[in-house]
């Protein structure tokens, strides 16, 4: 449901493993202070890894017909990181040579949470990135699709989008999607678009094609300080930059989609939140009981900035402008 004004709104989220605690953290806040869950707050969502997880779970049906709040996602990583990023027994051959975690204990959780829904089950237009290494090409669950009437070639149960888009290489193995029609081997969406904000936004225009404005809320998982520095990396062969690629990878195409669109955009209708890390590790599976902590330290400290501060009023009031013209034409 557009704006009054026909305004489409558009959210992204960004990858970054248990740093996805950030953005659900402050879509929590948004949901609270709108009072409306983010499905009928805008017009698509898009995400991407760990933001495709929190897309799924907050625009569709995933919780047995309702979608989560963005709250119960907080819980959700707080909860279920130490589970997800088990680390076991492996030896160092074969943390160099193997991911670096099992995918069995996530495939779990992801299990218990969405259950059997289906992308079909989105409640506002859905865009999930994935990358499909067999095909040599970005792979997107479109909802839209999935919801065609000849839209089963599209549809799948969001626990496979969430363990294929969140299928970051060094971390967890490829996953295999196949259905009568096609076969796909897919790794993290973040290795082509881990700020999904530009890949949202060509969607956006491609389902909305008569739409003349749009509204673009961008949020992140946090910005990594720069720690890398050339006396370090000078002499790095695959070993040395087995670690260090796939964040670089990530951070590198975040920045790149908000360069994109502020100057497609500019301001005023591109919304970008991104938290300094202050308290919490740069890291995309640290999760000790005080870094679990210290990523909503950083993303409520973020929102407690005085200059974020009326950035957020800003974005929520118009946002809000979808229900408060209903409510003066009702006489409500």
């Amino acid at each position: 449901m557009p704006t009054p004004s026909g305004r489409i709104d558009i959210l992204a989220i960004d990858g970054g493993g248990i740093r996805g605690i950030i953005p659900a953290t402050i879509l929590a806040k948004m949901e609270e202070k709108l009072g409306h869950p983010m499905w009928e707050t805008f017009d698509l969502i898009a995400g991407t890894s760990t933001g495709g997880i929190i897309a799924a779970a907050i625009g569709a049906g995933a919780k047995k017909g309702d979608a989560y709040t963005s709250a119960e996602l907080v819980d959700l990583y707080v909860e279920q990181g130490p589970t997800i990023f088990h680390r076991g027994f492996l030896t160092e051959a074969e943390q160099v040579f193997g991911p670096k975690y099992s995918p069995e204990p996530l495939e779990a959780v992801l299990r218990n949470f969405f259950g059997d829904s289906e992308l079909k089950s989105a409640k506002t237009p859905l865009l999930i990135s994935s990358y499909d290494v067999q095909g040599n090409r970005t792979f997107f669950f479109k909802s839209e699709k999935a919801k065609a009437q000849d839209g089963a070639a599209f549809n799948w149960k969001l626990r496979e989008i969430a363990r294929a888009t969140s299928a970051a290489p060094t971390y967890f193995p490829p996953t295999q999607l196949r259905n009568e029609f096609h076969t796909y081997t897919l790794v993290d969406g973040g290795v082509c678009v881990n700020n999904p904000a530009m890949a949202a936004y060509a969607e956006a225009r491609r389902i909305y094609p008569d739409a003349k404005d749009f509204l673009v809320v961008s949020v992140g998982t946090g910005d990594r300080p720069t720690e890398l520095k050339y006396e370090d990396v000078r002499q790095w062969g695959l070993l040395g930059w087995a670690k260090h690629i796939a964040p670089l990878f990530m951070d590198s195409g975040s920045d790149t989609a908000d360069y994109e669109l502020h100057y497609i955009m500019g301001n005023d209708w591109n919304f970008r939140f991104q938290p300094g890390l202050d308290k919490a590790s740069s890291a995309m599976d640290c999760v000790t009981p005080d870094n679990l902590q210290a990523l909503r330290d950083d993303a409520e400290g973020y929102l407690a900035d005085a200059d974020i501060a009326v950035k957020f009023e800003t974005v929520c009031a118009l946002l809000s402008q979808r229900w408060s013209a209903q409510a003066v034409g009702t006489g409500s």
